[in-house]
């Protein structure tokens, strides 16, 4: 069985604050990038996605750290991926990290419900997470999304050079009906309900099945959304959700192990 490796973030989180009390002229930012040995394209990766920021105050740092390791949601998130990948077994190995999330981000408390996170090409994978245990459940629910991603990927050999927007749809898709699958309704994210089924197929009609070649950062607006093309908010998103259930629509007997090593072109239904 491929192995699940955590990084001791926590542990270095503690060394990056202990350093800032000892003395706070020191240049956060050159300081995390020693302490987590992190480049600066690296760091503003995890910025992006919510983590803590790096001038916040040192002692609301501390109480957020003390409270995050009492919930040990390190020991929680190793402990899930392990089971994951004995009974999906992907044949490579994960590497992940656990990162606080910053206590103002409010797109991620209020639309994502405390926890952030991504699955590199690599299998390497991030989570940035509230520190508070109302958060497991979500948190249960985005480890189940992000190991199905690692899953797939492996699986099909997927590379960031080669991804078209039809494979970003499925990829999403699946990882979604992965959690629904196998922790049920209650799990599912927000992507999900933002497109009602006529939506969905009319957005597919008009606009998404003549781009689903596309590749590189033009994708971005399909999936996320963007007004000036208007192109609706997680759009993509709850469009392969969609796509996925269409398909199994008509091919209810498939398992998961099967569905995950599809080609994204199969989900194209013809409706």
């Amino acid at each position: 069985m491929s192995s699940v490796e955590k990084i001791s973030r926590l542990t270095q989180m503690q060394r990056f604050l202990d350093q800032i009390k000892v003395d706070v002229t020191r240049d956060r930012e050159k300081l995390f990038m020693e302490t987590f040995q992190l480049p600066k394209e690296e760091l503003d990766t995890r910025l992006f996605f919510g983590m803590f920021d790096l001038h916040s105050d040192i002692d609301s740092l501390k109480q957020q750290l003390n409270r995050i390791s009492l919930c040990d949601y390190e020991s929680y998130i190793q402990n899930e991926l392990t089971r994951l990948q004995a009974k999906y077994p992907s044949g490579k190995p994960i590497q992940f990290e656990l990162f606080i999330l910053d206590q103002h981000d409010e797109f991620v408390k209020k639309k994502l419900g405390g926890v952030s996170a991504y699955t590199e090409w690599n299998g390497h994978m991030c989570f940035i997470v509230g520190a508070d245990e109302g958060v497991r459940d979500t948190l249960k629910s985005v480890i189940f999304h992000e190991y199905h991603h690692h899953w797939r990927m492996s699986k099909l050999n997927m590379t960031e050079g080669n991804e078209t927007l039809l494979d970003r749809l499925v990829l999403e898709g699946l990882a979604e009906h992965f959690v629904r699958i196998e922790l049920g309704d209650a799990f599912l994210g927000p992507y999900k309900s933002v497109l009602s089924e006529k939506e969905a197929q009319k957005l597919w009609d008009t606009t998404f099945r003549h781009h689903i070649h596309d590749r590189g950062n033009r994708t971005d607006s399909y999936m996320f959304g963007d007004k000036e093309m208007q192109l609706p908010f997680w759009g993509g998103y709850s469009l392969g959700y969609h796509l996925v259930e269409w398909y199994l629509n008509e091919n209810s007997e498939w398992k998961i192990e099967e569905l995950t090593e599809l080609p994204s072109k199969s989900f194209i239904v013809k409706r």
